[in-house]
């Protein structure tokens, strides 16, 4: 069995808490973003507020499965696949259910509201949502899509993770057995910082030329999602074993400026390529191999690069305790599980008074993360809301 890191990595704490906030921005850039589909949609549109949601959304969610596939492989020690089990079902499973019930249902009321123009009240709206065997908008749903299954209006909506995140736990406990076999830490110590890059960018580039012009990247059904599955997957092993590689994480941190140098030209590149300039203004569909080859190498060294970045720099400067830590490590899941409700609630409130695109976005800022602190001191108080939100019962 392999040798395994046995302290706490503070810095794999601080990229979990730190994702998950960048995760809260990016929704509510969401609802600002011009061209680009969400629930909700604000009056005041921007189209420069692409680049800045291009620069994130190519690695937001891989970093996230990479932290999980982490966590996941230092406390592997500590508990073996019952326990495992047992503490996805209650922690992970029931916020999942609990939130499609009672978290995500105002997210599809106001989505129906601005798109269909549904003018009932949300009262009754809640009735129609747990009819399972309405057939009334749901398209709006995400299990429907391409899998013929449908529960009503009920979804997942921005939970999707937690159903994603329960599933490959299933799928490593099954392959457990052979995983405990491999020496890691033997295995990778001779690594150098080509194999480091080389191996992630193979993987990521071979799913995007193969899987996704065939299974859209941006659906989250969990029956069909190819995609998706095999990128996050892959991402969650990786970082399982990156947990097991000390010299993997050195050689990491060591070249972390190189990371971000790849990082920042692959980014340019994608700017110049989503705005069609230098040349870069060639159909993808009518582009030659080499062309189609080229634009996916940069849109997959992208995610690599800036993944191996945001490792690198938090093994340098994060791996160290703070009392801020400390409370984010716990009030985090929570905070997650509200804040996209928050957001689309807060966000057509605000619509309401006509604020401009300044002063309303701010104001949606302020309101969401204060939300999401008084929903957590709220829910940390009371035995029930600590058991459906995931939390550890005192």
């Amino acid at each position: 069995m392999s040798k395994i890191i046995d302290t706490r990595r503070y810095d794999i704490d601080w990229l979990r808490s730190l994702a998950f906030i960048l995760l809260i921005f990016y929704h509510i850039g969401q609802f600002y973003v011009a061209d680009w589909g969400w629930h909700v949609k604000s009056a005041y549109l921007s189209d420069f507020l692409k680049n800045i949601m291009l620069l994130v959304n190519q690695w937001r969610m891989p970093l996230i499965f990479v932290i999980s596939g982490i966590a996941l492989s230092l406390v592997e020690p500590k508990v073996n696949s019952i326990k495992l089990f047992k503490m996805r079902f209650t922690r992970v499973l029931i916020p999942l259910i609990f939130g499609m019930l009672i978290i995500v249902p105002p997210q599809v009321y106001y989505e129906l509201v601005q798109s269909e123009g549904y003018s009932a009240s949300y009262f009754e709206f809640l009735k129609l949502y747990l009819d399972f065997n309405t057939t009334q908008y749901v398209e709006h749903q995400l299990i429907t899509s391409r899998t013929g299954l449908t529960f009503g209006l009920i979804t997942y909506n921005h939970l999707w993770y937690l159903l994603y995140l329960f599933t490959y736990t299933l799928l490593y406990i099954a392959i457990k057995p052979l995983l405990v076999k491999v020496n890691w830490q033997e295995l990778s110590k001779g690594a150098s910082a080509i194999t480091i890059l080389v191996i992630p960018l193979s993987f990521v580039l071979f799913y995007d030329l193969t899987l996704l012009p065939f299974f859209p990247e941006d659906t989250f059904v969990l029956v069909g999602d190819w995609y998706n599955h095999a990128f996050y997957f892959t991402l969650f092993l990786l970082g399982y074993v990156l947990a097991k590689s000390p010299s993997v994480w050195q050689k990491l941190i060591y070249n972390r400026k190189t990371w971000l140098l790849l990082a920042i030209i692959s980014y340019s590149l994608m700017i110049i390529r989503s705005n069609r300039a230098l040349g870069f203004d060639v159909p993808y569909n009518e582009a030659s191999m080499f062309t189609l080859f080229f634009i996916n190498l940069i849109w997959s060294g992208n995610k690599v690069f800036w993944l191996l970045t945001i490792l690198g720099f938090a093994g340098a400067y994060l791996n160290k305790k703070n009392p801020v830590l400390t409370y984010m490590n716990e009030a985090i899941l929570p905070w997650y599980i509200l804040h996209q409700t928050l957001v689309i609630i807060f966000a057509m409130w605000l619509a309401k008074f006509e604020l401009g695109g300044v002063f309303e976005p701010l104001l949606l800022i302020l309101f969401t993360f204060v939300g999401c602190f008084v929903g957590y001191e709220i829910i940390k108080r009371f035995v029930v809301t600590r058991f459906i939100f995931g939390l550890k019962l005192k």
